[in-house]
């Protein structure tokens, strides 16, 4: 089979990029695999396993694009990453992978920030959740989206991002089951797919102050606020250290002026960005990792993956994907008032008995080892893309059907005939889809 695969990929700033990396070395062997990308540069070792053709500033070339059986497409809620290869998606049928559930943060990027196009966000809102739909979006737009996690949770838009999908391959089970309501393409779960190197291991001797790690793509989700609150005011906070790396998506300046107000300068320390290795040598040296997610976009979690990777134990929210962890793999963190309590009750709990925490970090890399490897979930893929190119001639006519019979209630519309119209053109979409 062959497959065109659009992704961002390494040295993007997106944990996406590094899953099609972690999967690209099984996904070659059960296909032939091109990957595109709108960037100017990539990790040129992709290119072992797979030829990579960039589409940057220039047409894509859709001649080349039809020799492939499918092509599976990237959706996250990154519009910066994601926003062109939706775009492709329209007007390209094919599998979508769906990073994220909720997606409006997507769309708001797209619409709002990058398109400016305040009628078409309000439109497509109004199509898929009524007039208080639009109400709502009017409101949002107006108000520079400064409600965007509301919006996100009420209206997800998820529905644009795969109405026209030929298959879709999602992570949690929560969105395997608010997709099969649908039942409109081939749907497959498969838990998120991570690699890691087989000599990978912990240390073995921690000592005081403990090792604390929060990683990745910090935005207001990740509860840094709460992390670093719960710290000061903990009165055992001597005996730990917060290691912070990655992008602060709210600027690293505004926590260094918390970590001040608070008190942790001497406790907490922020890295940036950093490479692969120097993040993997970080937690290789970690006691405890935190993981937090409020809200949750419907996400799983490609950073928990690693996390179970050099066998840490970690605090997660008690929300979507992560809420559905074994109890015996993290520790979980109530999203509510007791928040900031939890945070120090597990911190507690670890100094009394860091061996539990360990174990926990050693149930979390047996899980990670069982259920998320990269030769399963490429198999997964490459099915679901065979049942969906079966698919793509049915699919067709739905379409055809619909357009006809859109046009038949247009011809009527505002007419006395209009009602019957509408069941005439019901009718030949019932028989197309038969």
């Amino acid at each position: 089979m062959k497959l065109n695969w659009f992704s961002p990929l390494p040295p993007a700033k997106t944990d996406i990029a590094h899953y099609t990396k972690r999967l690209l070395p099984a996904l070659s062997a059960l296909a032939e695999v091109t990957l595109w990308t709108d960037q100017r540069k990539w990790d040129r070792e992709l290119e072992s396993y797979a030829e990579v053709r960039s589409y940057y500033k220039q047409p894509i070339r859709w001649l080349e694009l039809n020799r492939a059986d499918m092509t599976v497409y990237q959706i996250g809620n990154n519009p910066r990453f994601h926003g062109s290869i939706w775009e492709i998606s329209r007007q390209h049928r094919g599998v979508v992978v769906l990073h994220d559930l909720r997606l409006h943060h997507f769309f708001d990027g797209l619409y709002r920030v990058k398109y400016r196009d305040k009628q078409a966000y309000v439109s497509i809102m109004e199509k898929y959740y009524g007039p208080k739909g639009r109400e709502d979006a009017e409101i949002c737009y107006r108000n520079n989206a400064s409600n965007i996690n509301s919006m996100a949770q009420h209206y997800p838009l998820t529905d644009l991002a795969v109405e026209n999908a030929l298959g879709v391959v999602v992570h949690t089970e929560e969105a395997l089951n608010t997709l099969r309501a649908a039942g409109q393409w081939p749907l497959v779960y498969t838990p998120l797919v991570f690699s890691w190197p087989k000599d990978q291991g912990r240390r073995t001797k921690h000592e005081r102050p403990y090792n604390l790690i929060l990683f990745g793509y910090i935005g207001s989700n990740r509860r840094l606020d709460a992390v670093l609150e719960a710290l000061a005011e903990l009165d055992e906070k001597n005996q730990f250290h917060l290691n912070i790396y990655g992008s602060v998506l709210s600027g690293e300046r505004r926590v260094h002026r918390q970590i001040r107000a608070l008190g942790v300068k001497s406790h907490v320390t922020l890295h940036g960005f950093v490479e692969e290795s120097r993040l993997d040598q970080a937690l290789s040296e970690a006691d405890l990792a935190i993981n937090l997610r409020f809200p949750s976009m419907g996400e799983a979690s490609g950073s928990q993956l690693r996390i179970w990777a050099h066998a840490l134990p970690s605090l997660v929210s008690n929300v979507g994907w992560y809420a559905s962890l074994p109890r015996d793999t993290v520790a979980s963190v109530n999203t509510d008032e007791r928040e900031i309590s939890d945070i120090q009750k597990h911190l507690r709990a670890f100094l009394a008995d860091p061996d539990t925490f360990r174990r926990m970090g050693q149930n979390g890399l047996a899980l990670l080892q069982r259920e998320h490897t990269p030769e399963a979930y490429a198999s997964a893929v490459v099915a679901l893309a065979e049942r969906a190119a079966e698919f793509r001639a049915h699919a067709a006519s739905l379409s055809f059907a619909g357009n006809v019979g859109q046009r038949v209630v247009n011809w009527f519309e505002g007419s006395s005939s209009e009602n019957m119209m509408r069941r005439i053109a019901d009718q030949i979409y019932a028989l197309m889809e038969s």
